[in-house]
């Protein structure tokens, strides 16, 4: 490495003196031209010989030779020790360098190595949004990694861990008293704000990563609960929809078939909105009644029938504000069509006997006006 200037026009020089401490600082270690970046930016950790390494072959363990020191799979192997120490601060600096001078080198394999072991030093520490972004980095990489199970049961852990104030905030609305979300947070734990999103965001990653795995209806359904809590309404139902549907044969399915039909009522705001939402809700519950025994309890079968004439009391109201809008604008037959619907399709209720009321004037008006 060169250092040249230029000073009052004159030609370039060499500047002795920074050449000089360069050349001092390298020597003793390695030549100039074996100088690396890597070499420049190694932390100053004391690194355990690498242990040799144990290898099932033909039937049984055979030991292998320990892979060189200084070499990537030698500091790996050292770092390792590290962290079985329980030096996880040291192994951290070691794995954060070993992973970026692996992807330098284009070496993959010790690369997804080096990131998965750096998240698992920064989790020892409880530094879980390092850790959240290293795992991140990891299957963002290595989309089928070997340690691809490991991980989402990492970020699951991390996001229960996050959703602390959130399950602290519904105690306190379950008891009646106040609650003051914090928001900042200082601790190595969690992200200094949105610690919610950032949870939400996490098990979104750990579903999409393993949709069918066994940590997936736990992912969905933690943020199905943060929705129906914050009355979010539609992603409440998609979630706990999707759980139901996708994941029949969880427990935490009758549940969520359950919370998906009271979202879905609750998703429209009144009779004069799309009741597309409560149709779906009335098929959820001719579902739950169909294939989940444990919605079959005199309670629930209460609940159900309660939450399905609630349904049909908001569909006939809607039909009948349709026969009021066509009366009130001066089209008779349509509000009588109408009318005579909601009479038929939901007798027993308020609007049917409303319906009739209406038709017994409609008939007394065309008949005075020789219709």
């Amino acid at each position: 490495m060169i250092f040249l200037y230029r000073r009052h026009g004159s030609p370039g020089v060499f500047n002795a003196a920074i050449l000089w401490g360069l050349l001092s600082c390298l020597s003793g270690c390695q030549s100039l031209s074996s100088f690396s970046w890597s070499d420049l930016t190694k932390p100053r950790v004391e690194l355990p010989p690498p242990p040799p390494e144990k290898v099932f072959r033909a039937g049984h363990w055979e030991e292998e030779p320990a892979p060189p020191p200084g070499t990537l799979a030698g500091d790996l192997a050292s770092a390792r020790v590290l962290f079985q120490r329980g030096q996880y601060e040291d192994a951290e600096k070691v794995f954060s360098w070993l992973a970026d001078r692996a992807e330098r080198e284009k070496e993959p394999g010790i690369f997804e190595d080096a990131l998965y072991w750096l998240g698992e030093s920064q989790f020892a520490q409880r530094k879980f949004p390092a850790a959240r972004a290293t795992y991140k980095r990891l299957l963002d990489k290595f989309p089928n990694s070997r340690y691809r199970s490991e991980v989402i049961r990492r970020e699951v852990e991390i996001a229960e861990n996050w959703l602390e104030d959130t399950r602290e905030e519904l105690r306190a609305l379950q008891e009646g008293r106040w609650y003051f979300p914090k928001l900042f947070h200082l601790e190595k734990e969690k992200p200094l704000v949105g610690v919610e999103s950032s949870a939400l965001s996490t098990l979104q990653d750990a579903y999409l990563q393993d949709p069918t795995g066994p940590l997936a209806p736990h992912c969905l359904d933690r943020i199905a609960a943060v929705s129906y809590l914050r009355q979010e309404w539609e992603e409440a139902d998609r979630y706990y929809t999707l759980l139901s549907e996708h994941h029949p044969r969880s427990p935490l399915a009758p549940q969520a078939l359950r919370r998906a039909i009271e979202a879905k009522i609750n998703s429209v705001p009144g009779p004069e909105y799309d009741d597309t939402r409560l149709a779906e809700a009335r098929q959820l519950i001719d579902t739950a009644l169909r294939k989940y025994p444990e919605l079959r309890t005199p309670e629930s079968q209460t609940y159900l029938q309660a939450t399905l004439t609630a349904i049909h009391d908001r569909q006939a109201q809607k039909d009948f504000n349709i026969a009021e809008f066509y009366r009130r604008t001066g089209l008779p037959g349509s509000a009588y069509f109408y009318y005579e619907l909601v009479r038929r399709r939901y007798s027993g209720t308020r609007w049917a006997q409303l319906a009739e009321e209406r038709i017994q004037l409609l008939r007394h008006r065309l008949e005075q006006e020789g219709q």
